[in-house]
């Protein structure tokens, strides 16, 4: 009987609002307030990790991810099969990158920016219908894009 009551007792405090933040309007600001308050303390070589990490990236104009590759070949025709390939991709698919690659002695279009597995099985699922022989492979993508402005647009918008 007395395990019943604590654990009812922790149930109903882990509904409480400890932020102090009573909607999602409020919220917002108190949030921002909040976090103008943070202090944070840590080892100054975890920044020189993270800037040295973001140096290389730069360097290597990249960073390590996944791609789908839907075409290889090494025929005398390869190379205009490959653009064909990719031309066609970017009809069907316009929002999905596409890139034609060389590497002896194939030819190769693979697809996407993925940062981890997850989001290339997806793409994967996605595009099926049209590329059933697709396959996973690592590669160094681009960048993702950041969308500061559609974001701040939205919250203008409000």
């Amino acid at each position: 009987m007395i395990f019943l009551v604590v654990l009812f007792h922790s149930v109903g405090l882990a509904q409480i609002d400890t932020l102090g933040i009573k909607s999602a309007d409020s919220g917002s600001a108190k949030l921002v307030e909040l976090l103008g308050k943070l202090e944070i303390r840590q080892d100054a070589r975890i920044t020189d990790m993270l800037m040295r990490n973001n140096q290389i990236n730069q360097k290597r104009n990249g960073t390590d991810g996944y791609r789908l590759e839907i075409y290889f070949g090494s025929d005398t025709k390869a190379r205009e099969k490959a653009s064909r390939v990719k031309n066609e991709f970017n009809v069907v698919f316009p929002d999905i990158a596409s890139y034609l690659l060389f590497q002896t002695p194939n030819f190769k279009v693979r697809v996407g920016d993925f940062r981890n597995k997850s989001e290339a099985l997806k793409a994967k699922a996605f595009i099926a219908s049209k590329y059933p022989n697709a396959f996973i492979v690592k590669d160094l993508i681009r960048f993702p894009e950041l969308f500061t402005e559609r974001v701040e647009q939205s919250e203008g918008q409000q």
